[in-house]
This record gives C-alpha cells, structure tokens and sequence, in this order.
C-alpha cells in the first residue's frame, strides 16, 4: 500500500497539469479572439430620434402650442415622459408648411398629456436674431403646420396645387391596388378618395400625387343601433373587412401615372360603430439632413387621431420605397 501513495500522487499531480494547461490555452484563445473586436469597433452611440409634431392649436397670446406627438416616437422612446427629455427646454422649434419655413420659436417649458392620444403643449417664445424677420403670430393660424424640435434642414417648398381633373385619374390608376387586396372589381366602382395632395418628393420640379384612398365595407350598419350591428359582427372576419392605402402616383419617362402604395390597412370591424381610419398627408419635409424628404401624415379613426413619419430613400435597384422614421422594424403595411 505504501508504494502505491507515490504512484497516485504522481498522478494526481499530472492530472492537474493537464487541467491547469487546458484552462490556460481556453483563456489565452478567449482572450485572442477578444482583443481585435475591442480594437476594431467603435462605442455604438443611440442617436435620438428627432421630434415632429402634428400642430393641433395655439393657446389665444400663442405663449403655449399643443402638438400630438407620433405614437411611432413614444414607442421608438419608450415613453411619452422619454419623448419630453428629447426636447430640452430652451431648445429650438421650427414651424414649417409642406417645407416651407414659417418661424422659429425658443421652447421655455415642456409639459405632455396623454388624455387625447399623446400631446406635448410647449411655453414658447419669439426667437430673435438679427438675422431673422419678428415672429409673426398670424403663423400659428395656418392649416397643416408642423412642429419640429430644431432648425429645418434647408429651404424646399414641396407643394403644388393639383390640377382638375386628379382625382378621376388618382382612382382610374389605383385600382390595382386594391385588386391586390383581394377586393372584388365589382367593389372597386365604391372606392373613394379621403385626402389628396400634389407634392415634389424627388426634387425634380414636377409633382407626383398623394392620394389617401378607403373602401368601406358595404354590409357595415349605418347608425348606432345594437341589433344590426350585432348580426354584422358575427360575420366572418373577412366579411367584416375594411380598407385603407395611401398611394403615391408618378409620371414615367413615357408620360404614363403609376400608381404604388405607401401604407395599407386592412382590418376586420370588430365593435360597433368601428370603421378603418383615413391617411391624410399633412406635412412633408427633410427631417435629418439626407436631402431627401419625411411625410408627416395624419392618420384620422372615429375616435382617435395619430401621426405618422415616414421615410423616402431608394432600394439598390433605384426603386423608391417607405419605411417608419422611428421604428424600421415595422410594417407599414397593417393588418389586423
């Protein structure tokens, strides 16, 4: 017995050399592959979204401006309190129409309210600078306003008055789009124009068209009577469908409208008095310096008013194409 002490010793120690030795070469190829990732990568900086609001009112002195901030940026943040501490007191706000610059106010306080959607009312005062002209309050009488936290990045004016005769040819050329849907081409003759608009997107001088289009469902009750509604919402999700695009309408080289959709809603009503909500395009402006333009549009429910920002650039084939501004992950196309 007592020869055999040393031969376990020996291998006791030989076995936690070998353990000592695999534990070393694990640390030093950990450590190997390590150290070129902390070297060839920079800090990842968050960068805040940039706020725009939809202008909803200007208190009687136009001291305080109420503005209803995109659900998309109280999500992108977090929270709507996250959406005030974007907006730093004794920042900047530009108000602009369609691109064109109309005055810039100097934000003293910030306060938000969630009681109809989510509003940022601003305490405001006139910006003066030699350089600019006195903040003229008639501004704050203006339709389609908005609110952006910041200077506005240059100088375009997008609008165009449309012409007679768009919106037969708005709906002649976005049928297809609704054939996509799904919907018959006997429903097709009942799809009717919510919003319209003639704007410069590409900067080429010409307009194309927005056009915000809705296909009521033709079984929908009219009215607030429980009976009818009942029996109509025990139908089937698809016989309960509702429809809602906002297109963009453009010339080809050949002279010919092509129509493509930006956002689609497609939902089946489900309570009463329920009806799919309408896309208006309210503003449109370059937001982040990239030379190509936001739109800020106004989604309008029964009840409930929202704003989405969305963004314009190019696929690598040279095709346009829309994502959110504040959340890329999510569809524009919704469906519910």
């Amino acid at each position: 017995m007592n020869k055999l002490i040393p031969v376990f010793r020996q291998k006791i120690r030989q076995v936690s050399k070998s353990i000592f030795t695999a534990i070393t070469l694990a640390l030093l190829v950990a450590l190997a592959i390590a150290l070129p990732s902390c070297g060839s990568q920079a800090p990842q900086v968050k960068s805040t979204p940039i706020p725009a609001l939809l202008f909803l009112q200007a208190s009687p002195d136009g001291q305080i401006i109420d503005g209803l901030v995109p659900s998309d940026l109280v999500q992108a943040l977090g929270s709507l309190e996250q959406v005030t501490a974007a907006i730093p007191t004794d920042s900047q706000i530009t108000l602009t129409q369609f691109g064109e610059d109309l005055g810039t106010l100097q934000i003293k306080e910030v306060r938000v309210s969630s009681a109809f959607g989510a509003i940022a009312s601003l305490r405001v005062q006139p910006l003066t600078t030699s350089d600019r002209p006195p903040f003229n309050p008639a501004v704050l009488r203006q339709q389609n306003l908005t609110i952006t936290v910041g200077q506005h990045q240059g100088d375009r004016r997008y609008f165009f008055n449309c012409p007679k005769g768009i919106p037969k040819l708005v709906l002649e050329k976005s049928q297809q789009l609704f054939t996509d849907l799904g919907i018959p081409s006997a429903d097709l003759s009942r799809v009717a124009i919510a919003s319209l608009a003639c704007v410069d997107i590409d900067g080429d001088q010409q307009p194309e068209i927005i056009a915000g289009m809705r296909l009521d469902n033709a079984r929908r009750p009219v009215g607030f009577d429980p009976q009818p509604w009942q029996a109509f919402l025990r139908l089937s999700p698809l016989e309960r469908q509702e429809y809602s695009v906002l297109a963009v309408l453009r010339q080809s080289k050949q002279q010919q409208w092509n129509a493509t959709p930006i956002v689609t809603h497609t939902r089946a009503l489900s309570y009463i008095n329920d009806s799919v909500s309408s896309y208006a395009l309210f503003g449109i402006q370059d937001l982040n310096g990239d030379r190509y333009p936001e739109l800020l549009v106004k989604e309008i429910g029964l009840n409930s008013l929202d704003v989405k920002v969305l963004s314009f650039g190019l696929d690598p084939d040279g095709n346009w194409q829309w994502q959110n501004f504040y959340d890329k992950s999510r569809s524009l196309k919704i469906e519910q």
